[in-house]
C-alpha cells in the first residue's frame, strides 16, 4: 500500500513594520524652543492677567467688600444697573423731585437726568472733556516740535534731548512742580507772564472752569515720547517725494499736507490710540493735585479712574469698582476698534492699497 507524503509546510513571515520616527528638523527644533521660552509669559498671562480679569468679572456681579469678605452675596447685574440707571424729568418750573436714591447727575436743555451714582456721570463728563481738549493739543505740539527738530542745524540733537527730558520725570514730581507753577497769587505763570500782560492772576487749580485747561498745560510737559515717534516717522519720508513736489511748484504747506501727513499717518494712528488709552486712564496728576483724590472744587478734576479708585480703596466696595473697571475696559476697546476701522480712510501704508 502506497503512502502519500504531505509536502512540507512553509511558514510565511510577515514583513517587519518599520517604526516611524519623528525627525526633529531644524525648523521644528526652533518652534519647540520658541514655545519653551514662551512658557514664562504664558504662565504669567494666565496667573497675573487672565486670572485676575475673570475674578474681577465675577466680583463685579457681587457686593464684595474688603472689610467684610465673608458677607459677599451674588447680586447679578445690580452694580451695572446702578451705573446706568437714569431717571429723566422735564423741567416744568417746579422743583425737580427724583425717586428715592436718585440724585441729579447732569442736565441737557430742559431735561434733568438723575442717577443712583451721580458722581460716575460727572467723572465721565470730566474724562471726555479732557480727552477732547488735551489729546489734539498734545498731538499737535508733539508734531510741531518734531518738525522743528527734523532739520539739519547745529545743536539740533541738544534740542531733541531738551524736549524729551521732561517725559522721563515721574508724574508725581511733575504734578508737584506744576502745583507751584499754576498757583494763583504767587504762581510762576501768573507772576511772570499773565500779570505783566494785564491778564490777572487766575486760580488755575481752584476755578472749575480752568481745571481741564490747567491739566492740559501739565500734559504738554510730557510730549517728548510722542515727539520722538513723530520724528522717526518724518525721517522715514523719502526725500524724492519732497523734491518732486518742489519741481511741481508746491510750497511748504502743500508739501506738508500732500506728502508729510499721508506718509506719517501710521505714526499718527499709533499716537492717537496710545493717547486715547492714556486719557481714559488719567489718574496720577489729578490725584496729586486734589486733596485725597476727591476731584477738586465742583468735582472739576474728578476723572473716571479717580471714581474707580475711591470706590475700591476709600469705600472698599470692590464689587462696584470691578464693574466700573469692566465698563472702562469695554469703552476703551470699542473706541480703539472704531479708530482702527476708520483708519482705512485716512491712513496710508506704503505698498498697500
Amino acid at each position: 500500500m502506497a503512502t502519500v507524503q504531505s509536502a512540507p509546510t512553509t511558514q510565511v513571515q510577515a514583513p517587519a513594520v518599520e517604526e516611524k520616527r519623528i525627525k526633529l528638523t531644524p525648523r521644528r527644533a526652533q518652534i519647540l524652543w520658541g514655545y519653551f521660552f514662551l512658557i514664562p509669559w504664558i504662565l504669567g498671562f494666565f496667573l497675573f492677567l487672565l486670572g485676575p480679569m475673570i475674578a474681577s468679572l465675577y466680583l463685579s456681579m457681587t457686593d464684595y467688600n474688603i472689610q467684610r469678605p465673608g458677607e459677599t452675596d451674588f447680586i447679578g447685574t445690580e452694580n451695572y444697573e446702578k451705573i446706568f440707571s437714569l431717571q429723566v424729568i422735564r423741567d416744568s418750573g417746579d422743583e425737580v423731585n427724583f425717586k428715592p436714591g436718585y440724585t441729579e447727575a447732569f442736565r441737557i436743555a430742559s431735561f434733568h437726568f438723575g442717577s443712583r451714582d451721580h458722581e460716575v456721570w460727572k467723572a465721565i463728563q470730566v474724562t471726555l472733556t479732557f480727552a477732547i481738549i488735551s489729546l489734539p493739543v498734545n498731538l499737535g505740539l508733539a508734531l510741531f516740535f518734531a518738525l522743528l527738530t527734523n532739520t539739519k542745524v547745529p545743536g539740533v540733537r541738544l534740542f531733541r534731548t531738551i524736549y524729551y527730558l521732561p517725559s522721563v520725570i515721574p508724574a508725581v514730581v511733575s504734578a508737584t512742580v506744576f502745583q507751584q507753577f499754576l498757583r494763583g497769587q504767587d504762581g510762576w505763570l501768573n507772576v511772570y507772564l499773565l500779570s505783566p500782560l494785564g491778564l490777572g492772576s487766575p486760580e488755575w487749580l481752584q476755578e472749575p472752569s480752568l481745571a481741564v485747561p490747567a491739566l492740559t498745560i501739565i500734559g504738554t510737559w510730557g510730549i517728548g515720547t510722542t515727539m520722538l515717534m513723530f520724528l522717526a516717522g518724518l525721517q522715514n519720508v523719502p526725500t524724492e517725494l519732497y523734491e518732486a513736489a518742489e519741481v511741481d511748484g508746491a510750497n511748504y504747506w502743500s508739501r506738508f499736507r500732500n506728502v508729510t501727513l499721508p506718509m506719517i499717518s501710521p505714526v499718527i494712528l499709533y499716537n492717537l490710540v496710545i493717547g486715547l488709552i492714556g486719557t481714559f486712564q488719567y489718574f496720577v496728576v489729578a490725584y496729586v493735585l486734589t486733596p485725597r483724590g476727591a476731584g477738586g472744587n465742583d468735582l472739576s478734576m474728578y476723572f473716571y479712574n479717580l471714581h474707580l479708585y475711591r470706590e475700591a480703596y476709600v469705600f472698599f466696595d470692590m464689587g462696584y469698582a470691578s464693574a466700573l473697571a469692566w465698563i472702562l475696559f469695554i469703552v476703551v476697546l470699542i473706541v480703539t476698534i472704531l479708530v482702527f476701522r476708520s483708519s482705512s480712510r485716512w491712513v496710508f501704508y506704503a505698498g498697500g492699497k
